[in-house]
Order: C-alpha cells, then structure tokens, then sequence
C-alpha cells in the first residue's frame, strides 16, 4: 500500500458516510443541500487522486496527499455537525424566524443549519468556498432546546456579517497604526526594558525581527475588535435578552489564564453595559457583579503585548458599536418592541403562548422577563418549581410556532 492508496481509500470512505447520512430524515432542507455540496467537492477530490500518475516525482504526489488529508479534516466535523441537526434536541421551532433573520442581515440566498454541539459555547463555522452561503449555527447540546438561549445567535450572525463585509479588511490599516502608536508614542519605555535590542526606528519599519511582534498584537487585536463588534451585534438584534443570555452561559467566567484574543471578562461586559446604555436597553444594576476577569499571563512580554492589544480594540469601541447598530438599521432589522413584550409576558403568566404574531425578538424578551420573575406561576399549584423552567420554554416555542403560521398567513399585525 502506498501513500496514495491511503489517500484515495479515505476520501471513498468519507464518500460513502455522506451517502449515508443522506438518507437521514431532516426536518429542513438546508442540511441536505450542505450534504450535496460536499459530495461535489469530494467527488472532485478524489477525481484529482485518481488521475494522479504513481509514477510523478515524489513531492508532487505527497503535496496532493496532504491536500486531501486537510479536505477530510475540513469535511468530517462538518458532517457530524450535520448529523446533529437531525437531533430532537434542537429548538426547530426557532429555525424559520432564525433562517428569516439571518436572511434579512446577509441576503436571500443565505442557508442557515442549527444544530447542537459538543463544545460548551454557541459557534458558528467558517464557510469554505463550496458552502459559502450556510450559516452553521451550533449551540452547546445540553441548551440546544433553550430558547432563552437563542439571542446568543446574534453574537455568531455578527461573525457571519463580519465576514461578509470585509470588516477586517476595513480595519486592517488602522489597526496596525494603533499599535504602532501605543509601542512607541504610550509604552516606549516598557518596550524598551523588554526588548532592549530594538530601536523605534526598528518599530517604524516593522523589519523582519519585531514583525512577529508587531503580527502577534495584531492578531490579538482584530480578534478583540471582532468579538466586541459581535456583541454589539448581538445586543442590536435583541435587546435586553441577549445580556441575560450572555450572563446565564458566560458568568462569571473562565478560570486560569484569560484569551487573548477577547478582551478580558470585566472589560467585556463593561463595554456591553456601555452599548446598552446608548441603544436604550435596559442594564441589571448588578450585570458587572457576575462577572469575574481571568487571570492575566505571567509572562512579561505577553502580557504587556496583550495589553497593548486591548488598549486598540479599546480605542475602536465606540465606532464598532455604530458600525453594529448602521448595519442593522441599514438592513432593517427591527428592534423590541417593550409594549408588545409587556403583552406577550400577560399571555405567558397566564400559562398559555401567544394568540396571535409576535416578533422573534419580542417573544425572547418575554420569555426572559417572565423567568427572571421569582413569583412565576407561584399560586398556581399545577405547576410545581421543578417543572416551571420547562413549561415556560415549551410556551414561548409554541409561540414561535404559532407566530410563524401567522407569518406564512400573512397576518403580521
């Protein structure tokens, strides 16, 4: 067997897994069509691996090998997150207003597949070529029927819009520019203790030895800027729930030594507490109480790389939140509405969904308002403290289901 073999008989395996799960039974056609798209691109693959002659040079035929060594490594996560979006665990009653949102934020042709997953933090994976136009949308699985915890998709929604806009690219210039004004304009003399061996001159030019510097603070400080546009994202869309639901998943946060490429937990929630207040929602007086920073790296030169970092992404904080809010209100998204979140929340306290369409975002806000009420259903003896939880968020997706019939209706006001 040589190397080649190896190659060609895992692609014919990873091949007929997927005409496996095809048969699976999904309950939207999005998965199915990822499933496709893949297919293509494998059988593509292992086209390529066919025609290889065994004979070529060597390197040529070991290049190609890793080429589709790297597709499988690509492609398999992939299909098990696909596989998952099969699971009744999944909140399926949230898929079309979800599918309708992220349409309305990045265009008619976006696919949207929601699915549970094994990593204790709602993601969203990076589309390659052939899969461009999904959005995956993972939750982790022991939440993935939550609704409460369903604002945390406008944190991944704001990736994708990211993305899809070239932000990055947008920021590059500046970004590179901050930094270098902090090295040598703010924190020269802490630069030069570290790393005596290096002029400003040297910084000013970015020669090849502080260019690792100079890319790793960057690196740290677009992720940053990022993360903290994301959550500006999400705070747009939906309002109050999404604080709630961020502090329900997120607090008080992560033991040990902290990201860098997020800004540190404290740092983070101040900067929502502050979009908050000028997108006019509303803040729990105790928000930043639950909130606990991580440890900073015991490194000196980390740590005083990471600090310049988010003294950047810092700098660019009012403006992404602009950028977030211009975005959305560009698109149209539409905003909660507190009138109809106060009638929603009637409905819910007397045990029953909602009679007729409520935005998604507005049926969010309710469900949060009436679980954060400690006096919930409590002269209703039916229901006992154990079962409260899990009533509520059957009632708030039977009311996305019957809102969404009122939708395909029509009937919208």
């Amino acid at each position: 067997m040589t190397v080649l073999d190896h190659a060609q008989k895992r692609v014919d395996a990873v091949i007929e897994e997927v005409e496996r799960l095809k048969q699976s039974d999904f309950p939207y056609d999005h998965p199915r069509e990822a499933l496709e798209s893949l297919n293509s691109q494998l059988a593509h693959l292992r086209n390529v691996l066919k025609k290889i002659d065994p004979a070529e040079p060597s390197e040529t035929v070991l290049n190609l090998c890793i080429v589709s060594l790297e597709e499988l490594f690509t492609c398999v996560p992939l299909l098990g997150f696909i596989l998952r979006s099969t699971n009744t665990r999944n909140a399926f009653e949230a898929y079309a207003p979800l599918l309708r949102l992220a349409r309305k934020i990045l265009g008619n042709n976006t696919k949207l597949i929601i699915s549970s997953e094994w990593d204790y933090s709602p993601y969203v994976y990076s589309s390659s070529g052939y899969l461009d136009k999904f959005i995956m949308l993972g939750l982790p699985a022991p939440e993935s029927a939550n609704p409460l915890l369903l604002p945390l998709s406008g944190h991944e929604l704001g990736h994708s819009t990211w993305k899809s806009n070239h932000i990055s690219d947008t920021y590059k210039k500046r970004i590179e520019q901050l930094i270098l004004q902090e090295i040598t304009e703010r924190r020269w003399r802490d630069y030069s203790s570290l790393y005596p061996e290096y002029s400003k001159e040297s910084f000013h030019n970015n020669n090849m030895f502080v260019r690792p510097i100079r890319t790793a603070i960057y690196a740290w400080a677009s992720s940053q800027s990022a993360e903290i546009f994301c959550d500006f994202f999400g705070l747009r869309l939906f309002a109050e729930s999404y604080l709630y639901a961020f502090e329900y998943l997120l607090s008080p946060g992560f033991p040990g030594e902290r990201s860098v490429y997020y800004p540190n937990m404290k740092r983070r929630v101040s900067y929502l507490e502050e979009a908050a207040k000028a997108m006019n929602i509303a803040v729990e007086h105790k928000f930043t109480d639950s909130f606990k920073d991580a440890d900073e790296p015991d490194d000196k030169k980390k740590e005083l790389l990471v600090s310049t970092a988010d003294a950047v992404s810092a700098s660019l904080v009012p403006e992404l939140r602009i950028l977030a809010q211009n975005i959305a209100d560009k698109k149209a998204v539409p905003q909660r509405d507190l009138q109809k979140i106060l009638d929603i929340s009637k409905e819910f306290n007397l045990v029953i969904p909602t009679s007729r369409y409520h935005s998604f975002v507005d049926i969010l806000n309710a469900g949060w308002r009436c679980y954060l009420d400690p006096g919930l259903w409590k002269e209703i003896s039916q229901i006992t403290q154990e079962d409260r939880d899990r009533v509520l968020k059957d009632i708030m997706l039977k009311s996305m289901e019957v809102s969404e019939a009122y939708e395909r209706l029509g009937v919208t006001q």
